[in-house]
């Protein structure tokens, strides 16, 4: 990292409690809702689905998180299913910083590939049905790592409701983690150029001490 992004943000522009109560609200109403759909479809990740191609599972998942997104409408941010052939595709966006001296990049990375059923679910739950109970959503991809693609826009969308200037971002979403990644290389040497200077990584796919809060892990 060649310079602190976060000074882009100063704590005297951005109302935390204010972007709390937009992107709490944008859960509650929405992307609640988009997860459950998501829940719903098996795409289970290359090295457990050798079909994956041709049963559409990734596929389905990877067009629903484009038109969510495409659907937010969210200025100036451009959007694509990127592909290579013999490869998992990955969803790509990138969106400007909004001051023209602002040169370096914030990458957010997640992935939407699952892992596959296995056992221990409890009788009422189970990898592909979806449950909501007492402020948490069960099954299969919700926290590992469906909410990814949604985090990473409803934060930019917090953002631009206060007004609040940003630096570039792009996001890399790819389908093939749970199978150790070995499609992620390929993509990013593709998209090196339109990358960027990358100063920061958010990587919205690891543990936490508890489920009050984000936690930020090295």
């Amino acid at each position: 990292m060649n310079a602190p992004l976060h000074q882009e943000i100063p704590h005297s522009v951005l109302n935390d409690a204010q972007a709390l109560e937009h992107a709490s609200a944008q859960w509650d109403n929405d992307i609640l809702a988009r997860l459950q759909e998501y829940i719903r479809v098996p795409a289970k990740s290359p090295g457990f689905d050798a079909a994956w191609a041709e049963h559409g599972h990734i596929e389905t998942v990877l067009r629903s998180a484009a038109d969510w997104v495409q659907a937010q409408k969210v200025a100036g941010l451009r959007l694509e299913i990127v592909r290579i052939d013999g490869r998992t595709p990955v969803l790509f966006f990138e969106l400007d910083a909004t001051r023209p001296d602002s040169t370096q990049t914030v990458l957010m990375y997640g992935h939407l590939d699952k892992q596959p059923e296995f056992t221990g679910w409890r009788n009422d739950l189970g990898p592909w049905t979806p449950k909501y109970e007492d402020g948490k959503l069960y099954g299969r991809g919700g926290a590992d790592d469906g909410y990814a693609v949604y985090a990473s826009i409803a934060a930019v969308q917090a953002l631009k409701a206060q007004g609040v200037p940003h630096p570039r971002i792009v996001g890399l979403i790819e389908t093939c983690e749970e199978s150790g990644s070995y499609d992620l290389l390929p993509y990013v040497d593709a998209l090196r150029p339109r990358l960027g200077d990358v100063a920061l990584v958010v990587c919205l796919d690891s543990g936490a001490g508890n489920y009050d809060q984000l936690w930020l892990t090295t």
